[in-house]
């Protein structure tokens, strides 16, 4: 085992050399993997998802990105010596049919798993970005990728290690790669730390940044280089840079959602809207603060619940409720004690929302999917729903039986959407806890606080939701807007 065996290699073992080329390569790429792995778990999606997708789509864009350069390089190398076509360790990888490749695989991958492909190439494409800015390093490794003849007093106040890898075939050239990397890396902060923040509308706004100026970047990078793919007198580069540009900007200004809306592979769903019971679609308030009192009377008699200990109540399962008061070996049995309570006098204490009743069914009528997630056992939801009159405008009914963790882990919210057959990209879930929205920012959903109790608006509103509502009619006026239905701000 040899460590820099020469210049282009950073390990040898027997036969097997491992050089900076392919290091740098992977690593660009892993880390863009990394971090927009990241980006998409915050969004909601599987780790088992993304990690396919890159698996399958990272060799795809390897091959596209070697045969778009063998095709232009085809009369020029590897006529004569086409076993060299297999020789990627001497580079010879054109990032633009690797981005051609990757996107085409990604837009039938996704659509496949039924995902929001431009939400996706919002989170993955400024990471391409930073890759690029390490990739381009491979090629200063491998003495490719560099510009015209300089003198060598270019590179006066130059790092020395840089200034002697650009001296080539006996002549200093200009380090291009250095030029495109910087370049990268100043789109990758602008992208991710101003762009997305104070300019950004829609989505895809992030992924048409990236087309845009990684076109303009490479386009100029490119006039300045002596190794360019040709296409008779033309720079295939160059030619593909102007296309990237005109895409990206066409992109941030709209023109392809209006397209779009008009294509039946990218026709815009109405969102999914999901609810939340208690305080929501039916005023169980009394009825909560009922069964509780009298719960406590029987396991802890003299105990007067405070106020703000009964508000407290509102949003939390029942077990982390009790918890806090009784040991866990007997919480089993105090729950089971108030449902009973809880069910005998249902129909006493509940109180129906005004216009919950009417706007459920307008939304139904209007062809939205509904369903409800509670942290309330399912029977005890359907009492509710009953109680009301809207149980069949639900496609979805799921009760704390029903879900894998409580809210506010969104668990529930991304079962209802698989078990509806339906990406999670656009859900409304409609609640009035914090619990509620904190479901929501757990999977970046779009969170509507509906504000009935109004002690509990303050607190609501602090955790910033994406809209509040007084009244349910409300709903019906916001579904009509057009809109990403999702938290932009995760």
């Amino acid at each position: 085992m040899e460590f820099f065996p020469d210049a282009k290699t950073l390990l040898s073992i027997g036969s097997l050399h491992v050089t900076w080329y392919a290091v740098l390569f992977l690593g660009g790429a892993f880390l863009a993997y990394g971090l927009s792995l990241r980006q998409l778990k915050k969004w909601g999606y599987k780790e088992e998802l993304i990690e396919n997708f890159f698996l399958m789509m990272f060799p795809i864009a390897i091959i596209g990105a070697r045969l778009y350069y063998v095709i232009f390089e085809w009369n020029n190398i590897y006529i004569y010596d086409p076993i060299r076509i297999f020789y990627i360790w001497e580079g010879g990888l054109a990032i633009h049919g690797g981005i051609i490749a990757g996107v085409l695989f990604g837009i039938y991958y996704f659509r496949k798993h039924r995902c929001d492909g431009l939400r996706i190439a919002d989170a993955i494409f400024p990471n391409v970005l930073l890759a690029q800015v390490i990739g381009r390093w491979g090629n200063f490794m491998n003495q490719e990728a560099y510009g015209g003849i300089v003198d060598a007093s270019y590179f006066e106040h130059w790092p020395e290690f840089i200034r002697d890898k650009m001296y080539i075939h006996g002549e200093y050239h200009q380090p291009t790669f250095l030029y495109e990397s910087v370049g990268n890396l100043v789109g990758f902060f602008l992208i991710t730390f101003v762009y997305k923040k104070y300019g950004r509308k829609k989505r895809g706004d992030l992924a048409w940044a990236y087309l845009t100026w990684y076109g303009m970047v490479r386009f100029f990078v490119e006039g300045l280089r002596t190794d360019s793919l040709m296409l008779g007198p033309l720079r295939v580069a160059q030619l593909v840079s102007l296309v990237f540009v005109a895409i990206g900007i066409l992109g941030i200004f709209g023109l392809w959602d209006s397209l779009f809306k008009k294509l039946w592979p990218f026709r815009k769903e109405k969102p999914v809207v999901l609810f939340d019971l208690d305080g929501t679609l039916v005023d169980t308030n009394e009825l909560i603060r009922a069964s509780f009192i009298h719960t406590f009377k029987k396991y802890k008699p003299g105990y007067k619940l405070r106020e703000e200990e009964l508000q407290s109540f509102l949003g939390p399962t029942l077990k982390e409720s009790f918890l806090r008061y009784f040991p866990a070996e007997q919480v089993d049995e105090i729950c089971d004690y108030y449902r009973s309570f809880n069910h005998t006098h249902h129909d006493e204490y509940v109180r129906e929302i005004p216009h919950v009743r009417e706007s459920v069914m307008t939304l139904k009528n209007e062809g939205y999917t509904l369903g409800v997630v509670s942290n309330k056992i399912e029977n005890t939801v359907r009492m509710g729903l009953s109680y009301v009159g809207i149980e069949n405008a639900f496609d979805v009914v799921l009760g704390a039986e029903d879900l894998e963790k409580p809210k506010p882990d969104p668990s529930g919210l991304l079962r209802a959407c698989e078990l509806l057959n339906r990406g999670h990209d656009d859900i409304v879930y409609v609640g009035d806890s914090v619990g509620d929205i904190k479901a929501c920012k757990n999977m970046g959903a779009y969170s509507v606080a509906f504000i009935l109790d109004k002690q509990r608006a303050s607190e609501m509103i602090a955790q910033k939701p994406c809209a509040y509502i007084t009244d349910m009619k409300e709903l019906i006026t916001l579904l009509k807007e057009d809109k990403e239905w999702s938290d932009v701000t995760i």
